[in-house]
């Protein structure tokens, strides 16, 4: 009786090493296969447990064919479980599911999932530009368009983007090149759609007010890019990259106002004019 007690004991404690050793498995197969789509999941994962009943079914037949009847069993019987989080799935049926999504996935999604790796962990920068209140807004937008695509190009794809981009590609280094580019394009069109918007509202500022006001600064931001743009009465035509000189005042002590507008003002008053 004694022995039998501690054979169960033993026994016991095998079952409990075996189970930990598999849950630690699994979680760095979790962790490599987040790693391998971009640090994030969870979008893959939302998309994947929205696809309608077709969709859904194509996969797990090709999952089937693919890895064996028992693991396509296995999943269509545990795909509920995984659906409402009562059991995790491990990292190599995700990677194993994940890696037959982006051929069948439409342009528009793959394009939402690079985006929102892309604005978590592209890169960010801060530029200044001092313009006059007669420059031309076109020679400002193309610079600083101009200035945020040099900044994509010589900082490199962080790893995440790099892998999330590989993953939606599948191999294919054209689509890998066309989401490069399109974020490159949008950010581009974002930059000088609110240049456009913006700057004329603080160049007719001080043009009509070139007595109060020297300085009329606002700050656009695009995606993870900030940039500042200082209209300065004391120039004409002039696009300059950086900050204002500092500005002195005259021996009449008249006053120089420095007004820093958001998008959000510059908005209010294009809506009223």
């Amino acid at each position: 009786m004694g022995r039998y007690h501690h054979g169960s004991r033993k026994g016991t404690k095998y079952r409990h090493s075996t189970g930990s050793e598999a849950a630690r498995r699994h979680i760095q197969e979790a962790q490599a296969f987040s790693q391998e789509i971009g640090g994030n999941d969870t979008d893959v994962k939302s998309y994947f447990f929205g696809l309608s009943g077709t969709e859904f079914e194509s996969i797990l037949t090709e999952y089937g064919k693919t890895y064996g009847p028992e693991a396509e069993s296995y999943a269509r019987n545990t795909m509920y479980k995984w659906r409402t989080g009562v059991t995790k799935m491990s990292g190599m049926v995700a990677k194993r599911l994940f890696d037959l999504l982006p051929p069948r996935m439409p342009e528009r999604k793959k394009y939402e999932l690079a985006e929102s790796v892309w604005l978590h962990f592209g890169p960010s920068s801060r530029h200044a530009f001092t313009v006059g209140p007669q420059a031309d807004v076109a020679v400002l937008a193309h610079v600083v368009v101009e200035k945020l695509d040099q900044v994509v190009l010589s900082y490199g794809l962080p790893e995440n983007v790099k892998a999330r981009f590989a993953w939606l590609a599948s191999g294919d280094v054209v689509i890998k090149e066309q989401l490069l580019n399109h974020f490159r394009q949008l950010q581009k069109s974002i930059a000088a759609e609110k240049v456009s918007l913006e700057i004329p509202v603080l160049q007719k500022q001080v043009l009509d007010h070139p007595d109060t006001t020297g300085l009329v600064r606002s700050h656009i931001e695009i995606h993870k890019h900030v940039v500042s743009i200082t209209v300065d009465k004391r120039l004409t035509m002039e696009v300059n990259e950086g900050d204002p000189r500092p500005m002195k005042s005259t021996a009449s002590g008249s006053l120089w106002w420095l007004w820093v507008i958001g998008a959000a003002i510059i908005f209010f008053l294009l809506s009223r004019r």
